[in-house]
């Protein structure tokens, strides 16, 4: 430095002119004027909030005396070679560390030096920024994301966001799941690699098109869509589309869900509606002028049950009554009507009729929602085999209102032993079972 630079330096009592310190201190940052020789030489009030104390509590000491102990022999080194070299360190960088406030609390901070060169030595202006809060925030956005993440990974549908280009930018496990990838292996790649070759063609330009006039709904109404898997195999999917804002980027979310299961479903249930159709016809034609029998499910109705008990009441040894009974029928039927309910009703008589191990086990219609078997078997295995077919998850696929839905039927179950009983006794307990579940 020649002699001309030097003495347009300011001097150590310029950096000490009162002018120049209540300038200093209007500074809402937290600012610590260190002299050439390490020691505080000016605190701003911004500072002595900071670090709650008074000014002159600060004022003489060494700079590193605002952090642990521990780190104070390091702190040192760097402010001494700060003021030997000012070059050497660019202003305004910082580090990360813990300073401590004059009650010995410690709060986490940055500390950036910056060198004041003077005539009569090096200055230096360390700024103190509390990071608390932005660790708080830091904390909770990433609490937030981790919440997010969860949610996302959770969730049965796949997720793929896709940028404007069609390229794979995100995925949740439940897409792995779905179509046989690691999420590496998608990563990246473009959509168009989810989806069938044969369906690949012109799906860019639809692309294009959506990102140019967004909006929520699904993909392809009114067209079936499939999905390819890693190994080539094609299934149906359904998908929904929506778009979203990330800084100045358009992204778009689909939700993927593999509906093979329900396509099945539906199909079986078509079949087994049209079959059960065709059976109850048969039945009104067969036997509807039969007394005994049942006009829906062609079962022999009570009265041919006090038959059969009668018959079996010279051995009754094993013999037991068991009653089943439809859930929540009457709602059904309200909800969507007698031709549905009939077809729960042959649905659930046929379940029951597959469920009877043995050749001689009888099955009959006692009333609208309730069957009774007449069957010789052993308490524990008898129990065991009903407790097991009550308890499995019966689904029934209706169309209602022009929409296909997913029908739960649940049945409960009484097991009578008629060993001793007398007919009316029975009669009396099934009655008693039944408005039982009724009041469900």
């Amino acid at each position: 430095m020649s002699v001309s630079d030097e003495s347009q330096l300011p001097s150590s009592d310029d950096i000490r002119n009162p002018a120049f310190l209540r300038a200093l201190d209007s500074v809402p940052t937290s600012l610590v004027l260190v002299d050439p020789s390490g020691k505080i030489s000016f605190v701003t009030s911004a500072a002595a909030a900071m670090l709650q104390c008074e000014r002159k509590h600060l004022l003489g000491q060494a700079i590193e005396v605002l952090v642990p102990p521990a780190h104070r022999a390091e702190y040192a080194k760097r402010v001494a070679a700060l003021q030997s070299s000012p070059g050497s360190k660019p202003m305004g960088v910082g580090d990360e560390l813990t300073v401590l406030r004059m009650d010995a609390s410690e709060f986490s901070a940055e500390l950036v030096l910056n060198p004041l060169l003077t005539a009569e030595g090096t200055w230096v202006i360390a700024c103190i920024f509390d990071l608390t809060e932005r660790k708080r925030l830091d904390v909770e956005a990433r609490e937030r994301n981790a919440r997010l993440e969860a949610y996302l990974e959770a969730a049965s549908e796949g997720l793929i966001t896709v940028d404007a280009s069609g390229n794979i930018e995100m995925v949740n496990k439940a897409t792995e799941r779905i179509f046989g990838y690691d999420r590496s292996e998608l990563l990246g790649q473009r959509l168009e690699v989810l989806i069938p070759e044969t369906r690949r063609r012109g799906h860019a330009e639809v692309r294009q098109r959506y990102f140019s006039a967004p909006k929520l709904r699904p993909m392809g109404e009114g067209l079936e869509l499939f999905g390819r898997r890693k190994d080539g195999t094609q299934f149906p999917v359904d998908v929904g589309l929506n778009i979203v804002r990330i800084g100045n980027r358009t992204v778009a979310i689909a939700f993927v869900s593999d509906v093979s299961e329900k396509r099945r479903l539906q199909e079986q249930s078509q079949v087994l509606g049209t079959l059960l159709d065709l059976q109850q016809q048969l039945s009104i034609s067969q036997r509807g002028d039969t007394p005994s029998a049942d006009p829906v499910t062609s079962l022999d109705t009570r009265a041919a049950f006090a038959e059969a008990f009668e018959k079996a009441r010279t051995d009754r040894q094993g013999l037991h009554a068991v009653v089943y009974s439809v859930e929540r029928l009457e709602q059904i039927t309200a909800r969507l009507g007698g031709r549905t309910a009939d077809r729960i009703v042959i649905f659930v008589s046929q379940y029951i009729a597959n469920t009877l191990q043995n050749e001689g086990d009888e099955l009959f219609r006692w009333d609208g929602s309730t069957f009774v078997a007449l069957v010789r078997r052993d308490s524990a295995a008898l129990h065991r085999e009903v407790t097991e077919a009550c308890g499995k998850r019966l689904e029934y696929f209706v169309e209602h209102s022009g929409a296909k839905s997913l029908l739960i039927i649940a049945l409960r179950f009484e097991i009578l032993p008629l060993d001793s009983s007398q007919l009316s006794d029975v009669a009396s307990e099934i009655e008693r079972f039944t408005l039982s579940v009724g009041s469900v």
